[in-house]
């Protein structure tokens, strides 16, 4: 069996050179800070000496509509091709999980390179990304804002403290996504080294901002976020300033919302969704107690959960709401209402298929009737991610 060690500061170097091998990246100043703060802020695992295989756990919080959880965000899983296929990563993995649960990290992200891979250990599609493109020519007229509201490019260091402020305030991060610590706006800056901002104030205080790209004959927004329609006519009217510079224009976002009805002529935008980031319930029991369940009561209903890698959280379990209190405890004499991977309870707790949905299409096994009264509970619109790791 091969034997899993924890990495060390000493180890980053060794970490660094298997990672830009891996994924065949070229060195250079950012890119060496970038890795150094997302090695200072995650446990790593590895096996061989000297090191073959290993990953990266980052240790991030997220906000589920107002819930805090930890969450390890795996990345940079990488092997040598002469350990290749040995089963380094598979046991990484295991150790990886037990860590996890120690540190009280209930939840796991990561960018797959292959679902079909990770489905093997647990995790599920939680969050797609939407990408909308119009050519310059077909953009429309924008509305004219108040002039209350000033927009200014700011280089992105200087504007961490307004975007911290703006994006804190939204409440489409509250769908799952990143709680973010100074640390990782620092991180963005020296990850994306051409990307620029714009901060939409009104007098002294931030409103808005976008963050965005300039590459070739597009004009790249790849975030914006904003308090309210003056503060969005504002940034949206500044990257519209670009039409005579750029040929395209891209807006990619976690929101899947269609933004078709918005424009004379709804065909102009070409929009796409894929498949984004995976999700992975570390400690079902911190998970479903603290969930924001969406009713305040609820009979007991008895789950029989299947999780193949994390032994704590299979079998059955009794969820129960008394007055907007939540308990989520082992069971041991009930039978099951509703019998689930934990695959498929991703899809359910995130937003990604309703109970409803999972049972009728024979995703789940379970009595009809607790499906439908159990289905209201949990959140009914799909999580949003902003960030990748």
């Amino acid at each position: 069996m091969t034997d899993v060690r924890r990495l060390t500061a000493e180890d980053e170097a060794s970490f660094y050179a298997l990672a830009r091998y891996a994924f065949h990246k070229p060195q250079s100043p950012t890119r060496d800070r970038a890795f150094a703060s997302l090695y200072d802020h995650s446990a790593a695992w590895g096996t061989g000496s000297p090191l073959t295989s290993g990953l990266l756990g980052t240790h991030f919080t997220v906000d589920l509509a107002g819930v805090a959880y930890k969450m390890s965000g795996v990345g940079y899983v990488a092997s040598y091709p002469e350990a290749s296929g040995k089963g380094g990563i598979h046991t990484i993995m295991e150790q990886a999980f037990a860590d996890m649960r120690a540190n009280g990290e209930t939840l796991s992200y990561l960018a797959p390179f292959s679902a079909p891979f990770y489905r093997r250990f647990g995790y599920e599609g939680a969050f797609d990304q939407v990408t909308h493109e119009i050519d310059a020519a077909a953009l429309p007229k924008v509305p004219r804002h108040s002039g209350a509201v000033a927009v200014d490019r700011v280089p992105f260091r200087a504007a961490i403290e307004a975007m911290t402020t703006v994006y804190g305030r939204s409440k489409e991060t509250t769908r799952g996504g990143l709680r973010r610590a100074d640390w990782w706006w620092l991180n963005m800056a020296d990850h994306y080294p051409s990307r620029e901002v714009a901060v939409a104030s009104l007098g002294d205080h931030p409103t808005g901002y976008v963050i965005y790209e300039r590459t070739g004959d597009l004009f790249w927004v790849h975030e914006l976020f904003y308090d309210d329609l003056d503060s969005l006519l504002a940034l949206v009217q500044f990257c519209a300033a670009h039409r005579t510079a750029f040929a395209r224009f891209r807006y990619t976002t976690g929101d899947p919302e269609s933004l078709h009805d918005l424009l004379p002529d709804p065909s102009a935008l070409r929009s796409s969704v894929r498949a984004f980031m995976m999700a992975r319930i570390v400690d079902v029991k911190d998970f479903m107690t603290r969930y924001p369940y969406q009713v305040s009561d609820l009979a007991p209903v008895v789950f029989g959960i299947q999780d193949a890698n994390i032994p704590d959280n299979d079998g059955r379990w009794r969820l129960a709401i008394n007055d907007g209190q939540a308990s989520f405890e082992r069971d041991t004499s009930g039978v099951p209402a509703i019998t689930l991977s934990i695959q498929q309870l991703v899809k359910v707790t995130f937003g990604v298929r309703s109970l409803r949905d999972a049972y009728n299409l024979g995703l789940i096994d379970g009595d009809p009737f607790t499906v439908a009264s159990l289905d209201d509970a949990f959140l009914q619109r799909q999580t949003q991610l902003f960030d990748y790791f």
